[in-house]
């Protein structure tokens, strides 16, 4: 858990501070794969952590055998950047399966307004130039979020954790799994991964719906 290092006295902290981790992960599964971030892959390195991880989150979450296998089994780096230009950077129009929620729920500029105020309304903003509704963008929201509970355990921003992925992360998830399903030419570990992914924000999701999330964590 080395994003947070905090003074995590509590469980609800640690629960907090494991959560934030998660999603600093997920961000990081999902962005472009240079070959630092190859490396993570194939060295199992990034898989390792996000197991640790885990263990220290407030519900059971078991990553599925078969999706553990496949993270294990990450593409060389020249494929991993292959698959991930030509599933979600380039195609005809558009990319097959773009990795911002506007593309798969449509309305994109109401859905980015949106999460611009979620963003402004704890002090964060976009630069220029950035998507809000990019994957990597909503995950890191998320982290952040997260974070912030972890060093300060508070309602408010449970309740703003559980609205976010309720409104957000979790209506569109599982569309990008089924585009991944769906492709011509399929990629058995970012589908693996988008799957994870989907369950984790669902299973965290039914957790802060709890009324005593947290408080017992």
């Amino acid at each position: 858990m080395s994003t947070v290092e905090l003074a995590l006295e509590t469980e609800a902290q640690l629960a907090a501070g494991a959560r934030s981790q998660a999603y600093a992960l997920l961000a990081e599964a999902f962005a472009f794969p240079g070959a630092p971030g190859a490396q993570r892959f194939a060295s199992g390195d990034w898989l390792d952590e996000l197991t640790d991880v885990l263990t220290f989150v407030p519900f059971t979450f078991d990553l599925p055998l078969e999706n553990r296998e496949t993270l294990a089994r990450a593409p060389a780096s020249e494929t991993l950047e292959h698959d991930y230009i030509r599933l979600f950077e380039v195609g005809a129009g558009r990319p097959y399966c773009p990795l911002y929620e506007g593309a798969h729920r449509g309305g994109r500029m109401k859905i980015m307004e949106e999460l611009v105020r979620f963003f402004e309304h704890f002090g964060l903003k976009h630069a220029s130039g950035d998507h809000p509704d990019h994957i990597c963008a909503e995950f890191q929201f998320m982290h952040y979020l997260a974070f912030k509970e972890a060093a300060s355990p508070s309602e408010d921003l449970r309740v703003a954790q559980r609205d976010f992925l309720y409104r957000h992360l979790c209506k569109w998830l599982p569309r990008l799994v089924g585009r991944l399903d769906d492709a011509r030419e399929p990629s058995p570990f970012y589908s693996a991964l988008a799957s994870v992914a989907t369950e984790f924000c669902r299973s965290d999701l039914a957790w802060l719906k709890q009324p005593d999330a947290g408080d017992n964590a």
